[in-house]
């Protein structure tokens, strides 16, 4: 819906390791160490290594394989023109949290207790 920030710089997700994804009727939660979380309440797409073709989902879902991402660190994070934000894994995988919502807020990004709403 807002896109994300022009001057949001990123670098705060580079290193952080996924600890938890929990979810609920309609939102998934993401939560990485150093107290950066994103929950997602529209389109998400995952790809869990390079020979994986990966896969979107929207809320509500009951099962993920997104859970396939936890213990791996964020190995570099990007902003598209689309308002989309690209996470790439260290260990391999890929998230992209998709900004597909003309009326409502896509996802939210929690750092240090601030929010990014998108």
């Amino acid at each position: 819906m807002y896109g994300l920030p022009s001057n949001l710089d990123l670098s705060f997700f580079v290193g952080r390791e996924l600890e938890q994804v929990s979810f609920t009727a309609n939102t998934v939660h993401l939560m990485f160490d150093g107290e950066v979380a994103i929950t997602l309440e529209s389109s998400f797409f995952f790809k869990s290594d390079n020979s994986d073709e990966g896969v979107t989902q929207k809320p509500p879902i009951r099962t993920s394989s997104v859970m396939m991402l936890l213990g791996r660190r964020i190995h570099s994070a990007k902003a598209t023109s689309e308002g989309n934000l690209v996470l790439e894994f260290a260990e391999g995988g890929t998230l992209v949290c998709i900004d597909d919502s003309k009326a409502y807020e896509s996802y939210h990004i929690r750092v240090r207790g601030e929010e990014i709403s998108v």
